[in-house]
């Protein structure tokens, strides 16, 4: 698809896999949730307060890169629909939500999310695993936030190959999970992998709820900086990333930029026929 190509629209609803008592909009097919980083906490307390373990799930934190992939891979997309939520990890995702009027929708970055969520649990007890990142960056973190969050419960942390897990590996890493006690899984791959990787082994994982945070294991652990603050208010934390690293990205935002734009402004004209079209009137009343 290139940069001028109609964005995927699709019809209002619910995505099937979402918190019920969390509402969403749709941004050129993916549904981004309304919500903050409280109401993440809340979903979350709520999923794992069920009196039987509930059949295992996961929480996408979306920037514009993710927006853009999914508009390619009907794969990709579907991952978004079984999601329990999916945050605005990015700003520019919040801003497009409040452009729809949803005023309860901030960003959510999923850098931030790991220490917020450590300390929301510590009280209830929350087990924690931390999987991925490169080779002894996921026990770094474990031990990262356990001196940022005193009590805090670590089940486990574990690298992945850099390959799929076989049917063997699977099994065995999904008895390692329920052998610890595992409630929140923390994944630190790039995007797509890690929500394809949690939207095929959640459903084998009851009670667990993975959270895709991707860099947030390299930034937590001081591997990479993060954004100076003030771009990170003005949306602007890819510019810093691409200042960082133009040779590898510099192609990416070229596309990734001006397609999501696009994406932004074809669903705002979408959503301005649609209230044209449906209008008392116009005499024509259908949905979409």
């Amino acid at each position: 698809m290139t940069p001028a190509a109609t964005p995927n629209p699709k019809p209002l609803g619910r995505a099937w896999g979402h918190d019920p008592d969390v509402p969403h909009f749709y941004l050129g097919g993916v549904p981004i949730s309304i919500t903050d980083m409280d109401g993440l906490v809340s979903a979350i307390r709520r999923r794992l307060g069920c009196p039987s373990p509930a059949p295992g799930t996961f929480v996408v934190f979306r920037d514009a890169h993710g927006v853009v992939r999914a508009q390619d891979d009907p794969v990709i997309m579907a991952a978004h629909d079984a999601a329990l939520l999916v945050c605005a990890d990015g700003r520019p995702i919040a801003w497009a939500g409040r452009l729809r009027g949803h005023k309860a929708i901030a960003q959510v970055p999923g850098i931030e999310s790991v220490e917020f969520i450590c300390r929301a649990g510590v009280e209830a007890g929350w087990r924690h695993f931390f999987l991925g990142g490169g080779p002894g960056v996921a026990e770094k973190l474990a031990r990262e936030m356990s001196a940022r969050v005193p009590g805090l419960a670590v089940a486990g942390a574990e690298t992945l190959p850099y390959r799929p897990l076989t049917e063997l590996e699977s099994q065995a890493l999904y008895e390692r999970l329920r052998a610890n006690g595992t409630q929140i899984l923390w994944i630190g791959l790039s995007t797509p992998k890690q929500e394809l990787f949690m939207q095929a082994h959640t459903p084998s994982l009851p009670g667990v709820i993975a959270m895709g945070v991707g860099a947030a294991f390299d930034v937590n652990t001081g591997a990479i900086p993060r954004a100076p603050s003030l771009m990170t208010r003005l949306g602007l934390e890819w510019l810093y990333r691409l200042i960082r690293e133009p040779g590898r990205l510099r192609a990416r935002y070229a596309e990734v930029v001006p397609r999501f734009v696009a994406i932004v402004a074809f669903d705002r004209i979408r959503r301005a026929k649609h209230a044209t079209e449906t209008s008392p009137a116009s005499g024509n009343v259908r949905s979409v």
